[in-house]
């Protein structure tokens, strides 16, 4: 499933139909389209992992999940699940989701839990996990109320980088550490983005799907038993809390 970084550089890619009027809109989602068709496009922003196309009349908010695609002026060979078509070029959706948003953006959003947004407040972060104080770090660092945008390269990433065993229980983690992991969350989703700015691709890991981390030492690999994901970290450099 894309991350934050991957849906912020989409809605890069996207920005030159910024103001333009949608010349035709479908696909064969749940739906209706018509609403946007003759439209302009107003505006394009994320919220973590969700990529939003601003109307007069409405929002469409699109998620990608687990085998979602979106392709600018280019079609596969199968039927598109939401599209926009414009005088030059389009924007097709596979295997996507998409909904309409009627109130505004703000009074549905927490901008500040999205950890590439300039809104993201440490603080705010620090209150919520405090209400998580039993559960175990990996999975709250999947909480998309509270780290909005993280998956699970930044996951692993980030623990890794400060030095945190994903089976660490939040109560038990030092503020320290508490406050040295979002930040290292934050660190790593701005280079997961910059470098699909710059290269294309994001392949900058210390320790996801690695054999040795950065620090030579050996990566273990666990699947959670609840959400079947897959975990890489280091026995030697994470310490286990709790």
């Amino acid at each position: 499933m894309p991350e934050g970084p991957s849906i912020l550089h989409l809605k890069d890619e996207l920005q030159h139909f910024k103001g333009r009027l949608v010349k035709q809109a479908g696909g064969y989602g749940d739906m209706p389209t018509a609403w946007i068709t003759g439209k302009k496009l107003l505006d394009i922003k994320t919220w973590g992992k969700h990529l939003l196309l601003v109307f007069t009349n409405g929002t469409v908010r699109i998620h990608l999940g687990l085998f979602g695609d979106i392709l600018i002026n280019e079609r596969k060979k199968v039927n598109r699940s939401f599209f926009l078509e414009f005088a030059k070029g389009e924007i097709n959706g596979y295997i996507v989701k998409a909904i309409k948003l009627d109130n505004p953006l703000n009074e549905i959003y927490d901008w500040r839990t999205d950890v590439l947004s300039i809104h993201f407040d440490k603080a705010w972060i620090k209150t919520l996990l405090k209400k998580e104080a039993s559960k175990t770090i990996a999975d709250v660092l999947m909480n998309q109320e509270i780290f909005t945008g993280v998956g699970n390269k930044i996951r692993n990433e980030a623990l890794y980088r400060a030095a945190i065993h994903p089976l660490s229980i939040i109560g038990k983690i030092p503020a320290a550490k508490i406050t040295k992991l979002i930040k290292e969350v934050c660190n790593y989703a701005r280079i997961f983005y910059n470098q699909l700015q710059n290269d294309g691709i994001n392949n900058f890991f210390q320790v996801y799907q690695q054999k040795h981390a950065a620090d030579g030492s050996e990566v273990t690999m666990k699947v959670l038993s609840k959400s079947k994901r897959k975990i890489y970290f280091s026995e030697h450099r994470q310490v286990l809390y709790g």
